[in-house]
Formats: structure tokens, C-alpha cells, sequence
């Protein structure tokens, strides 16, 4: 398949490296990473390590034909943006997949796209970004695919993931599975950013009680949208990837790292923003929103 990754950032540059085993790729990306990598080719380190050399450019005006697919992979933010330049250039009828964090990127994809061409996929790889022109693979995870229509071309992305050494498999409700996902970056992300530690730390008694606040304002609000979420699943569920990612730093803490704007108002913010639409108190998650929001401007 021809594929054009737009946002090589560390998870759009990891899954592109991989990808570009057996297919075409494009990374779509920053000037400074772009010129490494046509330097010197993508290097990948840790979990999985090689140097990749892929096509890059800096935006998909400079690309050439027409991609059978194309990965976002941009912060939440810049979702609406990203999709309105591919629609631009590609036209409606092309295949897009989110791999992004965040509650909202479907609603803005929506607005430009029909159900039939979004693809949502949701990973638990570990990845981040070491300098322009590469990036740290540090733990391994599984990915889930999804469409709110069914889509021949979510099961041809699971078999490509998994023949590059991915783990991938197909939801049964991507919608319940998105929330899950955020509500676990809602529980680790804010709370790891302002603290400045590594996910592990949250074990920490007086920490992990804000952790257990924080998952059961998101169940709440989960279960006044209607979904099927119970509170004792998803708090061993976030427990569970504290542990499993003890080392790691959030890409919440990362961003902020790097003097750049977080995905709270996506996550923690969208919570807090349906919570208001049913009733539901969302005290903590305010806080953290509130509270993050002010470590941004000081960056």
C-alpha cells in the first residue's frame, strides 16, 4: 500500500518506520526531522531498532499520486487543520486513521469526512521522540482498530500491522474502547505533567488516591453517555498500565518538556466538558485542566 503518515512525530514515525517494511511510505513532518531523515534516514532504537529510509516531506503539497491511506498522527489540536488540508489536496474519498490520544479528533474528523472513510486506531506502544531524525521505540503494546461503519479497509490495516511486527486486532466497539483508552490518559497524563515523574510514581499512596478520584469522575461521565464502563474494571485497568509502563514518561510530561501545548483540553477537558452536559461533577478533572493550563503558559 501506498501510505502517507501525516504528524511524524515519535508514534507516527515509529509506526511509519515499521510500515514502510512492506509498503510505501511518506512521513509528513517537521523541518528539522524531514532533513534528517533525508539525510540520514529514520533511526529507531529500543524496541525495535534499524534505520529506515523513507520518503519525507513537509507538507502533502510536495507529495506525488494519491496514498491508499493516510495515518494521522498530529496532536489533537491540529486535527481539524490536518484534515482539512487532506481533504484539500485528496479529496473526500480518501482512507484517513486516527492514531492520536484524545476524546474529540472523531467529531472534527466528521465535519469533513463521512463515516465510511475514518478509520480510528487506538495503541498502547511506548514512543518517544530522541532528537530530529530519531526516535526511541521503549515499550511494546497492542493497537485496536475500528469504524463506526464497517470498512474493508480496517481488517487489510490490522494484517499489514501485524506482518511488520505489530500486535493488532479489531474492536467490537471502538467508541467503548476510545473512552477507555482516554479515560486512562485522563488518570496518568495530568497528574505525571505536573508532577514531572515517570508513570510509576503514581503508586505512590496519597497519588494513586487522586488517580482513583479522577477514574471515577470519567466512569461517571462514561456511564451517563451511555456506555458500558464499570468503575472496579477500569481502575485495575489503569492500575495496571501504571505498572506496565512504570518508566515511562507521558507524553503529556513530554510535551510540556518540550515547551509545547498539551492534549488536555482532548482528554481531561473533553470530560469534564460532557460531564457538564449530563449533570455530572467532574471536581478533579477540572483542577487538573486548570492546572495544567497554567504550567502551559509558563513554558
Amino acid at each position: 500500500m501506498r501510505i502517507l503518515v501525516f504528524g511524524a512525530g515519535a508514534m507516527g514515525s515509529l509506526f511509519g518506520s515499521r510500515l514502510s517494511i512492506r509498503n510505501h511510505v511518506t512521513l509528513v513532518g517537521r523541518r528539522e526531522h524531514v532533513r534528517a531523515i533525508r539525510e540520514k534516514g529514520l533511526v529507531v532504537r529500543g524496541e525495535t531498532k534499524g534505520v529506515f529510509y523513507i520518503d519525507a516531506i513537509e507538507n502533502v503539497g510536495e507529495y506525488e499520486g494519491y496514498p491508499d491511506l493516510i495515518l494521522i498522527a498530529v496532536k489533537s489540536y491540529d486535527t481539524e487543520d490536518a484534515v482539512r488540508e487532506i481533504v484539500r489536496r485528496f479529496g473526500k474519498e480518501i482512507y484517513v486513521v486516527s492514531l492520536q490520544n484524545g476524546l474529540d479528533n472523531l467529531d472534527k474528523m466528521k465535519k469533513h469526512l463521512g463515516e465510511d472513510r475514518i478509520i480510528l486506531a487506538l495503541t498502547t506502544e511506548a514512543c518517544t521522540f530522541s532528537r530530529p531524525g530519531e526516535v526511541l521505540h521503549t515499550g511494546r503494546g497492542k493497537t485496536i482498530l475500528g469504524s463506526l461503519t464497517e470498512i474493508d479497509m480496517v481488517e487489510k490495516l490490522r494484517e499489514e500491522l501485524n506482518l511488520v511486527g505489530f500486535e493488532a486486532e479489531i474492536s467490537k466497539d471502538i467508541i467503548r474502547d476510545m473512552w477507555r483508552k482516554a479515560m486512562i490518559n485522563a488518570c496518568i497524563n495530568p497528574l505525571t505533567a505536573l508532577l514531572e515523574v515517570e508513570n510509576g510514581r503514581l503508586k505512590n499512596p496519597v497519588l494513586f488516591e487522586i488517580v482513583r478520584k479522577v477514574c471515577r469522575e470519567c466512569v461517571d461521565v462514561a456511564v451517563a453517555k451511555g456506555l458500558d464502563i464499570e468503575y472496579d474494571d477500569m481502575l485495575k485497568e489503569v492500575e495496571e498500565v501504571i505498572d506496565a509502563t512504570s518508566r515511562n514518561l507521558s507524553s503529556m510530561l513530554q510535551s510540556l518538556m518540550r515547551g509545547r501545548k498539551t492534549e488536555i483540553d482532548s482528554i481531561n477537558g473533553y470530560i469534564c466538558k460532557v460531564g457538564g452536559e449530563y449533570g455530572i461533577r467532574t471536581e478533579v478533572n477540572d483542577l487538573l485542566v486548570k492546572l495544567i493550563r497554567m504550567k502551559e503558559a509558563r513554558r
